[in-house]
């Protein structure tokens, strides 16, 4: 019986992915940024213990995300992103940052989503801008963890 459990703990996590998602929210006039990650992988990144959970350690998740994800201008100035905060169940976690519209230059941004890369040999990070209706996808993954991409 323990090495069913074991076999189906090891199944249902097989794979390793992030989801960013980039909106402008003009009723707020902000840029909303939404990550999502396993658990399990953001605890073991933050090498969270058992006696703890990521809500104990946000200042901690907040350096961990402000160290690997940013926006740069076409200057190379990092964005000055907003610490909302956190959610989370028992599978998932959420972290939501956002950017005053006025802050957001013209032209092209440089982005990094490089979250978990460190721990993960195939973690994948999909970043999804969505821009007056449109979504684009960028597929982010170790020596490709940044993207050039066209904001307004």
């Amino acid at each position: 019986m323990l090495l069913l459990m074991l076999a189906v703990s090891v199944q249902a996590h097989r794979y390793h992915f992030g989801l960013t998602e980039i909106s402008i929210n003009e009723r707020t006039q902000s840029v909303e940024i939404v990550h999502r990650f396993f658990v399990a992988d953001i605890e073991r990144a933050l090498q969270v213990g058992a006696d703890k959970n990521l809500k104990d350690d946000e200042v901690g998740l907040k350096k961990y995300v402000d160290t690997h994800f940013w926006i740069k201008g076409a200057e190379g100035e990092r964005l000055p992103l907003k610490w909302v905060g956190i959610e989370s169940d028992v599978r998932n976690v959420w972290v939501y940052q956002e950017l005053p519209l006025s802050a957001l230059p013209e032209g092209m941004l440089r982005l990094r989503q490089s979250m978990l890369l460190e721990i993960e040999q195939d973690q994948v990070n999909t970043v999804n801008v969505t821009l007056e209706g449109k979504t684009t996808s960028h597929t982010l993954r170790e020596g490709a963890a940044e993207r050039l991409i066209q904001i307004r």
